[in-house]
């Protein structure tokens, strides 16, 4: 299971590395990068906001914007070093974007599905957990 949802994130960098236009390597796996911690971050996000759901009350600190700027570029980082510079186990984002037209057709297809519906997963999650908060909190 963890090798599967490996390869999913994999197959995201894949995709946005893929689906670039820029000339340069660098720009192309940078812009991969910062589109996974984008997602990344909403994420977590929407996470924190049930946690205070649930608990019903703020118990996860709201960063003011440095401080999310900041968090931002940790996790960034992360993504950077894990997916460019020191790789996985069996393979990095650079090295599993070379292998990934040479997996089998279904390989592939089940791997962009699942990355798909993680994404609208993701998206329509950020809406309800956004909606939820603000009804539970009073806010508008």
């Amino acid at each position: 299971m963890f090798r599967f949802l490996k390869e999913i994130y994999l197959t995201g960098f894949t995709i946005v590395f893929k689906l670039s236009r820029a000339k340069k390597i660098t720009y192309r796996a940078g812009g991969a990068v910062t589109i996974i911690t984008l997602i990344e971050s909403f994420n977590l996000l929407n996470i924190s906001s049930w946690i205070d759901i649930f608990a019903g009350k703020q118990l996860v600190p709201r960063f003011s914007e440095p401080e999310a700027i900041l968090a931002f570029l940790v996790l960034g980082y992360l993504n950077l070093y894990f997916l460019i510079t020191c790789g996985f186990t069996f393979a990095h984002g650079i090295k599993f974007e070379r292998e990934f037209d040479h997996l089998a057709k279904f390989r592939k297809i089940l791997l962009v599905t699942s990355c798909v519906v993680l994404l609208l997963a993701t998206i329509a999650f950020s809406i309800y957990s956004t909606s939820a908060y603000h009804r539970f909190f009073h806010i508008k």
